[in-house]
């Protein structure tokens, strides 16, 4: 329940007119909002909550926000109207006034790839040992982390929020929100680069989570990483935690053995010359530093080598990351279908060709989105690291891709503009026992010829 006195000091907003002075939660929906709930008409490059408050209210909504340049929009709709000078900062900061209210230890996590993953892994690990919120699936901008700080149900032991952006200024805003008790970027590679324009901008926006992580907190920091380690010293009074695969660090990860699809057998290191031997599912040496970076926020927290142990064995890949599945006719497809970029990948490339095959290695590859200027370069980028490899087929689709194709030549490499044309293609190319990775940027809903072809 909210008080309307405290959504008033929560938002700095003053009341316009008044029917309802108790608000039973906090809505952004329309399509969901229940009855004695307050609106919050949140608004984008192409779309306006505005123009949804009559229906608001139509469903048994109690009150609305409005930003003060249209409340004469709506004087003669009924409930309480709060206005404010802008209702996305307004969502923020009811989420930073609750965030305020509860006890609760509260873990940060971002970066270019690896996050979502990482904090999957890092909930598996507590969720068994203590109470825990976190923000499902991969709801990590300004609306997403809002409103999971606003469904956050009594008082958790731990909160982890995953933290993504596209624009300088939005890692700010979601880490003065959720005042970071913990926090960890997992890498910085090229991404998002519309908004952020160049590496170092994002390194900039990212490293705003540190500086904002309070005070005494801790910061893990990838000691593999080229762009962070240099700075990371920049960010005072926190404690700083490092994580290694290749140098000495706070936490190593070391490689036992290659499992081949079954994994990988591992050992990690903690302070105080504690071990942890184990094996995980996942696949790929971008896998291992998301286990990394989990198992060392864990340890931090206090959760037992044990627990972090097995939950490590028992984590599957999940939805189109790097996730195998055998396919009717006798092949392995890879579905890493979520997202694209180019670290992500060669980190997929290189992972597929050091996995046993009965047959061919077959690659299917989309445009990778939102690299800005530089993305024809990006392209060829990639286009020349295929021409290292062996892989026999290649099949690329998007405008983008072009430029790939351009670096391989049509040896090895089909280009298209149509996925009928591709999965008729690859259709005609796999056979039983080949290995299929099929990857792109969201955009480029690449899932479509996974299911074709599965």
């Amino acid at each position: 329940m909210w008080r309307l006195e405290e959504i008033l000091e929560a938002v700095n907003g003053t009341v316009h007119k008044t029917e309802t002075v108790l608000f039973a939660d906090i809505s952004t929906d329309t399509r969901t909002i229940q009855k004695g709930e307050l609106f919050i008409p949140v608004t984008g490059t192409n779309y306006d909550g505005h123009m949804f408050i009559g229906e608001a209210y139509e469903k048994l909504g109690a009150g609305a926000l409005c930003e003060r340049k249209r409340q004469d929009l709506f004087d003669r709709l009924p409930g309480t109207i709060i206005l404010v000078d802008d209702t996305t900062q307004a969502l923020l900061d009811l989420a930073r006034y609750k965030r305020h209210k509860l006890n609760t230890t509260c873990i940060a996590i971002t970066g270019s790839n690896g996050k979502t993953t990482t904090k999957e892994i890092l909930v598996h690990m507590i969720k068994k040992y203590s109470s825990i919120h976190y923000n499902e699936k991969n709801y990590n901008n300004l609306i997403g982390v809002s409103k999971s700080v606003l469904a956050i149900e009594g008082n958790p032991e731990f909160c982890v929020f995953e933290l993504g952006t596209n624009a300088r200024g939005e890692i700010k805003k979601l880490a003065e929100t959720i005042d970071p008790d913990a926090s960890l970027i997992t890498n910085i590679n090229p991404s998002h680069l519309e908004g952020l324009k160049t590496l170092e901008g994002i390194l900039e926006e990212k490293l705003d989570l540190f500086y904002l992580t309070k005070e005494g907190g801790k910061i893990f920091v990838n000691a593999d990483d080229p762009c962070i380690m240099p700075r990371y010293k920049d960010v005072k009074n926190r404690e700083p935690l490092t994580y290694s695969m290749m140098s000495d660090a706070s936490f190593f990860l070391n490689v036992d053995e290659n499992l081949g699809w079954k994994g990988t057998g591992i050992t990690i290191s903690f302070p105080g010359n504690n071990f942890l031997v184990t094996k995980t599912a996942l696949l790929g040496k971008h896998n291992l530093y998301n286990i990394l970076a989990a198992s060392s926020i864990a340890y931090s927290m206090g959760i037992d080598k044990e627990h972090i142990g097995d939950a490590i064995e028992t984590f599957t890949s999940f939805d189109k990351r790097f996730k195998p599945v055998m396919a009717k006719k006798g092949y392995v497809l890879i579905d890493d279908t979520y997202n694209a970029n180019p670290s992500s990948m060669e980190w997929a490339i290189r992972t597929l060709i050091e996995l046993p095959s009965e047959g061919k290695r077959i690659i299917v590859l989309g445009d990778m989105r939102e690299l800005g200027e530089k993305s024809q370069e990006y392209h060829r980028q990639l286009g020349r690291f295929l021409k290292t490899t062996n892989i026999p087929v290649i099949a690329l689709i998007g405008q983008e891709a072009k430029e790939a194709f351009a670096e391989l030549g049509e040896k090895r490499a089909k280009i298209f503009q149509d996925k009928k044309q591709i999965i008729d293609y690859l259709i005609g190319q796999v056979k039983k026992g080949d290995t299929v990775l099929v990857k792109g940027s969201r955009a480029a809903k690449m899932e479509e010829i996974v299911e074709a072809l599965a």
